[in-house]
């Protein structure tokens, strides 16, 4: 992909240290559901007015279920299950699970929740939602397809919404690891682990984006590069990255520096010299990136 066409989604001179560090665990590329566990920032109703809803041609719907979040907890509901189907890797490899909570403060309504990937086709997506809608869910239109689901979020009352874990746990109970893994608190302790990561990083970085991300792949924070749910600066476009090499006794060096005509292995996230790479032998293109 051209350099000029992609479109950034985060910059470290410019997004908070909140605001990256949530977006390498939603754009992360583990399957581990675990590791992808997210929360959101308060999002206020005002905000629907100013973001920015042109990024894909699901912008439209997702702005949609935005607002029809809030309209659902006007209406009483204090647990809202949102559904982002996948598309069959049209623009987004994997759905998204998504718990909000709508919430009324002293001057307006916002949200915040947990968010979470889900490795299912359409079709599960949609039984999944008739599962929801049987067992005391209600969305404000009819579902019936999943670009329905797209936009149309399924709330529910909960009596005592501190027991919204419980109720996840009885609608959704194939997450299990998921809903005790928030149980325990080990989100909010993944999140602190990434954060440190970022910080440490940005600080190397000092305000390139594409060197950032080439020192997170190092310390394993891969991410979708393509962005999905989120985005990716990219790291194998840099000037910059982290190139390993091999010492007279044969120890391995990691160091910083120019990836200009060097090789770079997409299983290890290193850039070398020569074609074959020193951390898993594998024998890659003399081109270091796809243009």
């Amino acid at each position: 992909m051209n350099q000029e066409n992609k479109r950034y989604f985060y910059d470290i001179e410019q997004n908070s240290i909140d605001d990256i560090l949530r977006v390498f665990i939603e754009e992360g590329t583990s399957k581990d559901l675990t590791a992808r566990v997210n929360d959101s920032l308060p999002y206020t109703e005002s905000m629907v007015i100013t973001s920015r809803w042109e990024y894909n041609r699901h912008a439209e719907a997702e702005k949609e279920a935005t607002i029809n979040t809030f309209k659902l907890g006007k209406e009483g509901c204090n647990l809202v299950i949102w559904i982002s189907p996948d598309d069959d890797g049209d623009i987004y490899k994997e759905g998204r699970l998504n718990i909000e909570f709508p919430v009324l403060g002293e001057e307006e309504w916002s949200l915040y929740g947990k968010h979470m990937p889900l490795f299912w086709n359409k079709e599960e997506s949609m039984e999944l939602a008739k599962r929801l809608l049987e067992n005391g869910g209600v969305s404000l239109k009819e579902i019936n397809d999943s670009e329905d689901l797209r936009c149309q979020p399924i709330g529910f009352i909960v009596n005592n919404i501190d027991d919204w874990v419980e109720k996840c746990r009885e609608l959704v109970p194939e997450f299990e690891e998921v809903w005790k893994f928030i149980e325990n608190g080990e989100d909010l302790k993944n999140q602190e682990r990434v954060k440190k990561a970022v910080i440490k990083a940005m600080i190397e970085a000092d305000g390139d984006n594409y060197y950032f991300e080439s020192l997170m792949l190092k310390d394993g924070f891969e991410i979708n590069a393509d962005g999905g749910h989120g985005s990716s600066y990219g790291a194998t476009m840099s000037e910059m990255g982290i190139i390993v090499s091999v010492g007279v006794n044969g120890e391995l060096h990691y160091s910083p520096g120019s990836t200009e005509g060097l090789a770079w292995c997409n299983h290890c996230n290193v850039y070398f010299n020569g074609n074959t790479c020193p951390l898993c032998g594998k024998v890659v293109s003399s081109e270091k990136r796809a243009a």
